[in-house]
């Protein structure tokens, strides 16, 4: 039997664009809409995968060394009522006999797998539901950068939420660095001490100058890192240091991108010294999906040690008289920009 054609993770094109490739090659794929059903049995010869990218109306899975475009089958057997597939399921795909149009291996999606962690978030726009944005990964790492643009505690405390409630480790990068005024520099590090006190890890690194990163990438062995946050803030230029490969960093596209500086796609890409990290696209609003009003404090850990002492319970922790955690807030115990976002969240979900 000849043997099967395959995309290689290593090639690349004129560019080094290994993205760029895997989009050429299954912009092609037909455009079928399928509609899922639940099955139980797997097919036999089928192989399992993870899905290392989503493309057009496809998705690639890694099945080894081997990358197959693969559709999803009209019958799929799947534990997930939303976000049918997302970038690093585990998944079983039947090969096709045949390639496409460019010569790749084509297959179709057959089952998906109880994720072990995710990234959930509500859905871009204003419809009422929740998008899982990267499955089975070990570490969230939560970019941000000093300026262009400018980093928001806001938003590091929601992606805080959505690490503890999706099983994730978090961690926050400060990329950017090197454009710190000196004078500035420790009113910058006292600002993410509120963090490192709750057992955060933060990374002080710079894309440019290289300040933070081999640091960084001792906490990357062995792992794998979805890495998220605003687009500009140098997600994919970190990447491209720590992997050693050449991803787009305002680079275009030559056939399918031109004009786009930005990720578009969530991508697995491969550690040098083992693990794995995940590009993923930049965002503008990070919405909270599924957070009960009653579960949010104990997303705050730092109450924990006051909340026993409040003299109400439950104690909302906004306007109760003899509220403890206001109390420890007041007196510098807790840092007053995470109490301010407990109080924006809870009145988010109120509203």
């Amino acid at each position: 039997m000849a043997r099967r054609p395959r995309l290689n993770p290593s090639e690349t094109d004129d560019d080094g664009h290994y993205r760029s490739r895997i989009r050429d090659r299954t912009r092609i794929a037909p455009r079928t809409r399928s509609v899922v059903k639940v099955r139980e049995d797997v097919p036999e010869g089928s192989l399992r995968g993870t899905v290392v990218t989503a493309a057009g109306p496809s998705w690639i899975v890694s099945v080894g060394d081997d990358l197959f475009v693969c559709t999803l089958s009209g019958t799929v057997s799947s534990p997930h009522s939303e976000t049918l597939v997302t970038v690093g399921d585990y998944v079983h795909i039947v090969p096709d006999t045949t390639s496409n149009a460019l010569g790749d291996a084509t297959a179709t999606i057959v089952a998906v797998e109880e994720r072990r962690t995710l990234l959930f978030r509500k859905a871009v726009g204003k419809a009422r539901k929740g998008q899982v944005v990267v499955a089975n990964v070990d570490r969230l790492c939560i970019v941000v950068a000093f300026v262009e643009p400018d980093y928001h505690r806001r938003l590091i405390d929601r992606y805080l939420i959505a690490a503890d409630k999706g099983d994730l480790d978090p961690m926050i990068v400060l990329n950017k660095c090197e454009l710190i005024p000196a004078e500035f520099r420790q009113d910058i590090v006292d600002d993410f001490q509120a963090y490192v006190d709750i057992g955060i890890p933060v990374h002080f690194v710079s894309a440019v100058t290289g300040e933070g990163l081999e640091e960084l990438r001792l906490d990357l062995i062995g792992v794998s890192t979805l890495f998220s946050g605003p687009s500009g803030v140098g997600k994919s230029s970190l990447i491209n240091v720590l992997t050693e490969s050449r991803q787009r960093v305002g680079a275009v596209s030559r056939k399918y991108e031109k004009g786009r500086h930005t990720t578009t796609a969530a991508l697995v890409i491969p550690l040098p010294n083992g693990g794995t990290v995940v590009d993923s696209p930049g965002i503008r609003e990070f919405g909270m999906w599924e957070l009960d009003l009653d579960e949010l404090p104990w997303y705050f850990e730092e109450f924990a040690p006051f909340t026993p002492s409040c003299r109400f319970s439950p104690c909302t922790h906004t306007h109760e008289p003899g509220c403890a955690v206001k109390q420890a807030v007041e007196e510098g115990e807790i840092d007053p920009q995470r109490y301010d976002s407990y109080l924006q969240l809870r009145e988010e979900l109120t509203s």
